[in-house]
C-alpha cells in the first residue's frame, strides 16, 4: 500500500481529522522529491487555510455531498468533516475525492477512514470514495462544449459543496486536456482553470464552491474566456486575498499571489447588480485570524458587461472611492487616438541583428526594459552587458519603429517592487536615429490618428506613474506582468486635464523637482479629494 521505508503513523488519541491529515502531509513532503511535486503541480494546503476554507460554507442541509478534486493528503475533506460536525445541522456526509498521485490517494483514504470513525462519535454518518483518477479527464465531456454536452446532466453527480486546492502547472502541447479545454481557456492553459470550470458545472442548485488558487485568472487575455464561462455558472460571495507571495505554503516554493474565492451556483435570472461580496485580506497565514474585511457590491467586483470581465478586488474603503473616480473618467487610449502594443524584438530570435557596435552605419538604438525608469529613459546604459544596438537591415527593418514620440512601459515588475506601472516618454529625435528597436519586455503607446505631442506624452506618462493609476491597476492585476490588453481598456481622464498635468510635469522636470510631487499635481488637476 505504501512505498518501502515510508512509515505512516496511525492517529493518536485526541487527534482530529485535520491534525492527522496535516501530519500525513508533512510525511509526504519529506518523502516526495521536489521534481515529483512540481511536475504534478502539488502545493499542499496548511491546516489553518483548510479550516478557513471549510468554514466558508453554510452547511444548511442534513445531507451534504462533497467534491474534493485533487485531494492531496485529504486535509480539505477533513476540515469539512470537522466544520460540519461543529455546525450541528449535518447528519450525513458523502465525499468524492480525486487524486492522481497514488501515495496521496492512499493517504486521503486513511484520513477519511479516520474521519469516518471520528464522526460516528458525533452522530454524523460519513461515506466516501477516493478515486485514483485524473479529475479533468474523467469529466472531459463537461469542457468540450462549455457544459452543453450530449451526456445528460443526470449522469453526473451534483455537489452541494466543492472544496479545492487544484494543481498548478501549464498543460503541455499535445495534452488531451488542452483540446478539451479549448472552450474555456486560451493558449497554453494552466490546469487549475480547468479544475475550477468543471467544479462550477458540477454544483447542485444551491451548491457552493471554495478554491484556493493563484490570482492570475482575475485578469488578462489568457483567462478571459475562462472568466466568461466560470462566472456564467457561479457568483462570488467571498474573496480572501493573501498579500504575501512566498509565506503561504509551508516548505513549498510558491511565488504566486493567491486568493481564496467562495462562490455559489447562479440560478437563472440572478441579477449580479444586487449581490454582495465579503472581501478580506491578510499578509499570509500567520495573521489570517486578524484579517481585515469589507463588504462590497458584487457589480463593483465583477462586471460581466465589460470587455475583459476582470475580477476587481478592493480591500480598503479608499479602493472603492478610487474605483468610483477612475471608472467615471471618459477616455481610453483608443478614444484619444492612441494604441498600445508590445515591443516586437525577441532577443533570442534576433541574435544576428543585435550588436554592441554603435559605429556601424546601419545600427540603431535598441531599448530594453531596464532603460525605462519613471518619467525618464536612460539609454545607453553603462551598467548592462546586453547589446544596445540593432542593425537596420532588410530582414530586420520590420521589427523597428519609426522615430516618433512614444510612451514606453515596462511589461514586468519584480515581486518586491512597490510600483507595478513604470512609464517614460521617448520623444522624437532624442536618440538621434531614424529608427528605434523596442525589446519584447516593453509595451509602447503611439499615436494612430495623430502623433503624440510633448504635452500629452508627459501627462499620460505622469498618470501611469502615479499612485492612483498604479493602485487601480493592482486591484484587478495580481501578477507581475503588465499586459497591453489590460492597459488598452483602462479609463483615462478628460484630455484637457491630461494636457494640464503634462504641462505642469514638464516644468517640474525642468526644475528637477522630485517625482514624489506627481501625485500632488494629479490630485490638484483632477480635483481628487483623497489620498492612498
Amino acid at each position: 500500500m505504501f512505498p518501502v521505508g515510508l512509515k505512516v503513523p496511525l492517529p493518536i488519541e485526541g487527534t482530529t481529522p485535520v491534525k492527522y491529515a496535516a501530519v500525513l502531509g508533512e510525511i509526504y513532503l519529506a518523502f516526495a522529491d521536489y521534481d515529483r511535486r512540481k511536475n504534478n503541480g502539488q502545493y499542499l494546503t496548511s491546516a489553518p487555510i483548510a479550516k478557513f476554507m471549510a468554514e466558508s460554507f453554510s452547511y444548511s442541509k442534513q445531507f451534504l455531498r462533497v467534491l474534493d478534486p485533487g485531494s492531496g493528503s485529504g486535509i480539505l475533506s477533513a476540515a469539512v468533516c470537522e466544520t460540519a460536525s461543529a455546525r450541528g445541522t449535518i447528519r450525513r456526509l458523502h465525499i468524492n475525492a480525486y487524486e492522481t498521485d497514488p501515495l496521496l490517494a492512499n493517504l486521503t483514504r486513511l484520513v477519511l477512514a479516520f474521519s469516518q470513525e471520528w464522526l460516528i462519535q458525533r452522530s454524523v454518518v460519513l461515506t466516501f470514495n477516493v478515486r485514483h483518477e485524473d479529475f479533468v479527464l474523467k469529466h472531459v465531456d463537461k469542457l468540450k462544449t462549455n457544459g452543453h454536452t450530449e451526456i445528460p446532466d443526470r449522469y453526473y453527480l451534483k455537489y452541494g459543496l466543492v472544496i479545492s486546492n487544484p494543481p498548478y502547472f501549464k498543460i503541455r502541447k499535445g495534452d488531451p486536456r488542452i483540446v478539451a479545454g479549448a472552450s474555456v481557456v486560451h493558449g497554453q492553459p494552466n490546469i487549475y482553470a480547468l479544475f475550477m470550470s468543471i467544479s462550477a458545472e458540477l454544483l447542485s442548485e444551491n451548491g457552493e464552491l471554495v478554491c484556493i488558487v493563484p490570482r492570475s485568472f482575475a485578469s488578462g487575455q489568457y483567462f478571459k474566456k475562462f472568466r466568461e464561462v466560470f462566472f456564467q455558472h457561479v457568483a462570488p460571495t467571498a474573496i480572501h486575498l493573501f498579500e504575501s507571495r512566498k509565506d503561504l505554503f509551508k516548505n513549498q516554493t510558491v511565488l504566486q499571489e493567491n486568493m481564496v474565492i467562495t462562490a455559489r451556483n447562479r440560478r437563472e435570472g440572478d441579477d449580479l447588480n444586487v449581490g454582495q461580496v465579503l472581501v478580506s485580506h491578510s499578509k499570509a497565514v500567520h495573521d489570517l485570524s486578524d484579517r481585515k474585511s469589507l463588504v462590497v457590491q458584487l457589480n463593483s467586483v465583477l462586471n460581466l458587461t465589460s470587455v475583459n470581465k476582470e475580477l476587481c478586488i478592493p480591500v480598503r474603503l479608499e479602493d472603492l472611492e478610487l474605483m468610483d473616480v477612475i471608472r467615471s473618467w471618459p477616455n481610453t487610449l483608443h478614444s484619444l487616438g492612441l494604441e498600445i502594443s508590445t515591443g516586437p524584438i525577441v532577443p533570442f530570435r534576433a541574435t544576428e541583428f543585435l550588436t554592441h557596435d554603435s559605429s556601424q552605419h546601419s545600427s540603431v538604438p535598441l531599448v530594453w526594459m531596464h532603460h525605462v525608469h519613471p518619467m525618464r529613459i536612460e539609454w545607453p546604459s553603462i551598467s548592462t552587458s546586453k547589446p544596445q544596438w540593432i542593425k537596420s537591415k532588410t530582414k530586420s527593418v520590420r521589427l523597428l519603429q519609426t522615430d516618433q514620440t512614444y510612451i514606453l512601459l515596462r511589461r514586468f515588475s519584480s515581486k518586491e517592487e512597490k510600483q507595478r506601472l513604470v512609464a517614460a516618454p521617448l520623444f522624437r529625435g532624442c536618440l538621434n536615429a531614424h529608427k528605434v528597436g523596442l525589446e519584447n519586455h516593453l509595451n509602447y503607446i503611439r499615436g494612430v490618428s495623430r502623433e503624440l505631442d510633448e504635452e500629452l506624452a508627459y501627462g499620460l506618462a505622469a498618470l501611469l506613474n502615479s499612485t492612483f493609476l498604479d493602485r487601480y491597476f493592482r486591484l484587478f492585476n495580481g501578477n507581475t506582468q503588465v499586459s497591453a490588453t489590460e492597459l488598452r481598456s483602462i479609463p483615462l481622464p478628460n484630455e484637457q486635464d491630461i494636457r494640464t498635468t503634462g504641462a505642469t510635469v514638464s516644468r517640474l522636470l525642468s526644475f528637477r523637482t522630485p517625482l514624489s510631487e506627481l501625485d500632488a499635481i494629479i490630485s490638484r488637476t483632477l480635483n481628487l479629494s483623497f489620498e492612498l
